[in-house]
């Protein structure tokens, strides 16, 4: 999505982009080894929908006719947070909204728009192996290549060397792009890794037809160090639940079904299990423990060559738990848009008609751009104990105890909430939860009393209700 997505903004800047892609992609939305979350609920929070709906116009009505489903946080959610289950409250706005369908239903609708630009081609089935450059190695001239087993022989193209004036590197929390620079002489950025040693286990199921239920996601987060578990349903296109259940600490959700139900009965809160004990499975269980929340400082360097960005997962990569991949790589491609108009505007040229000063400044925009969703997964994931890569000295810890208390006054106060769903929705930074009125209420609001009652049994059709009662 990284790679689509600034692709997308880079037809607009120059003459021919070119996209190198390990995988052959499916005809349709379908999986491919290249995205092995993809099996697990992906959603677009409305921050990013926002930055889609620019840079697509109608995509969000095309999604939505072949089946997202378009929520209102928290209107259409139960959710169990640390604080305590949320109120049901609706903040009306189109801003506000997000849509949730499967990874691959999203990707292919982005894919088909950039590939089908006059100025946009594929090549699939082929690897990048290293950087070029000129011969005092300041700028990047392009990339190495070699082809896949799968690459069929019409994409060869005779060559394994593609020149460009400009190389973005968005493969991925694998990205060799570290190597690549010390390959030509540059320092290493340096590593930030917070691994809360948490993994997944996911299935789809078909939403039971006769089920009466006033909600469309559930969402039991976990509550370290006390509780380390949790889970997420969330419908997708075709009438299905995507459904994942995580645990960190190494308590991770079993892939078989009885091990995977009697995880789901161990939550916080029954209302999971309830819903999908009487659904009809319509996958194995698959199980993803990649979740180590990793930021490459590429923004510290002191020296970079130039025409050699890098963005995605391949810069800053979360756990995807807490959903934000998507849309923080939307924002990222915003950030390149404005470099670039930028770039254009000042007419940051050498003599010699090469980019330069973008790589810097470009770098430098990611890092902000990614800033208040890295405070907010990382932050969380250092609270379970066996988390490793950061110090929980006393910052970390006031943070937690504060935002404890925002989190159980937004539980009650429509404001409180109002202000920490725009947070997590990557609409407003971090920062915004220490404004004056946020303060007010979470000391007003924010103490250990109980939030709002749980919700009731999910609602099944009469015959169950009876038996649940029962």
């Amino acid at each position: 999505m990284a790679g689509l997505l600034a692709a997308r903004v880079l037809a607009d800047h120059f003459r021919r982009v070119t996209i190198v892609e390990r995988d052959r992609f499916p005809q349709g939305p379908g999986f491919r080894k290249g995205v092995p979350q993809s099996r697990f609920p992906h959603v677009l929070l409305p921050g990013g929908l926002a930055v889609l709906r620019r840079l697509f116009p109608g995509i969000v009505e095309e999604l939505a006719s072949l089946g997202a489903v378009r929520y209102l946080w928290p209107r259409d959610a139960l959710w169990l947070t640390a604080g305590g289950w949320s109120g049901r409250f609706a903040h009306e706005g189109e801003d506000r909204f997000g849509l949730s369908q499967s990874r691959e239903l999203v990707e292919w609708v982005v894919r088909r728009h950039v590939v089908g630009l006059e100025n946009v081609r594929v090549m699939e089935g082929w690897e990048a192996t290293g950087l070029l450059a000129t011969a005092d190695r300041r700028e990047v001239t392009g990339v190495g290549l070699r082809p896949r087993p799968s690459a069929s022989a019409a994409s060869v193209a005779g060559s394994e060397k593609l020149y460009a004036d400009l190389v973005v590197d968005a493969s991925g929390r694998n990205s060799p792009a570290p190597r690549w620079l010390e390959a030509l002489g540059y320092e290493p950025p340096e590593e930030t890794k917070i691994d809360a040693s948490l993994g997944y286990a996911g299935r789809t199921y078909a939403i039971p037809s006769d089920l009466k239920a006033d909600w469309k996601i559930i969402f039991i987060q976990a509550n370290p160090p006390a509780d380390g578990k949790g889970g997420i349903v969330l419908p997708v296109e075709g009438g299905r639940w995507s459904v994942a259940l995580f645990g960190g600490g190494g308590d991770y959700p079993p892939t078989d079904e009885e091990g995977f139900m009697a995880f789901a009965k161990s939550l916080r809160s029954p209302v999971l299990h309830e819903a999908i004990r009487r659904a009809e499975p319509l996958t194995s269980i698959h199980g993803y423990r990649r979740t180590a929340n990793r930021r490459r400082h590429f923004e510290r360097l002191r020296r970079m060559p130039g025409r050699f960005l890098v963005t995605g997962d391949a810069a800053c990569a979360f756990n995807p738990v807490y959903g934000q991949g998507m849309s923080v790589a939307a924002g990222e491609a915003e950030a390149l848009d404005r470099c670039l108009q930028k770039q254009w505007e000042q007419r940051f040229r050498s003599p010699n008609g090469n980019l330069a000063g973008l790589a810097r400044h470009f770098q430098k925009e990611v890092a902000r751009s990614h800033a208040g969703a890295w405070q907010i997964v990382s932050g969380e994931d250092l609270r379970y104990p066996t988390a490793e890569g950061a110090d929980r000295g006393l910052p970390v810890r006031l943070s937690h105890r504060y935002f404890d208390r925002v989190v159980r006054a937004a539980m009650k106060d429509p404001s409180a909430n109002l202000a920490f769903v725009d947070v997590i929705g990557l609409v407003a930074p971090p920062s915004s939860l220490f404004r004056p009125s946020v303060l007010y209420h979470s000391l007003r609001n924010g103490g250990t009393g109980r939030g709002v009652e749980p919700p009731g049994a999910v609602q099944h059709p009469e015959p169950l209700r009876e038996e649940l009662a029962g």
